[in-house]
């Protein structure tokens, strides 16, 4: 069962967690006969949900810190029933001047636009998209933090 979750480039200052999933999953089928989601992908036990999604993050865990691309080093990231957690670094040298000159609001607006464009790839499994669902995303830079929350709900899949 391949339960990893990939890291796409940020393209933007957006992050971009891809799969090519647009139908169940091998991790929906196995949470299915596990009988921890229903046939509709509603989640019916939240607590053995939990701990499965947490022994893939401990797994995947040991990937990291991951460079998703020249500008971008994932450095955590968390599983779980109604989220995923993601924190990291913009490591870019001209990134500092690219938010000075744009402004901390309109960077935050072009990383909520690269999320929202990438809605298909960030909900990989049906059950995070059928169930309330978000990704919170921190990245830090040498001079801000930059925090931003994805729910499923603002998505059209």
């Amino acid at each position: 069962m391949n339960n990893k979750i990939y890291l796409s480039t940020v393209l933007a200052l957006g992050l971009s967690v891809f799969s090519f999933t647009s139908h169940a999953s091998e991790l929906d089928q196995y949470l299915q006969q596990k009988q921890i989601i229903d046939a509709e992908y509603k989640i019916k036990n939240t607590t053995g949900l939990n701990e499965i999604l947490n022994i893939i993050s401990v797994e995947d865990s040991r990937t990291l810190p991951y460079q998703v691309d020249q500008n971008t080093i994932i450095e955590q990231m968390q599983l779980f029933a109604d989220r995923v957690e993601v924190k990291g670094l913009i490591s870019s040298p001209d990134f500092e001047q690219f938010a000075q000159d744009v402004g901390h609001s309109e960077v935050k607006k072009i990383m909520k636009k690269n999320l929202l464009q990438n809605c298909e790839m960030i909900f990989e499994h049906q059950f995070q998209r059928v169930n309330p669902y978000r990704i919170e995303l921190q990245l830090s830079s040498a001079q801000q933090q930059y925090q931003l929350q994805l729910k499923n709900s603002e998505c059209q899949f």
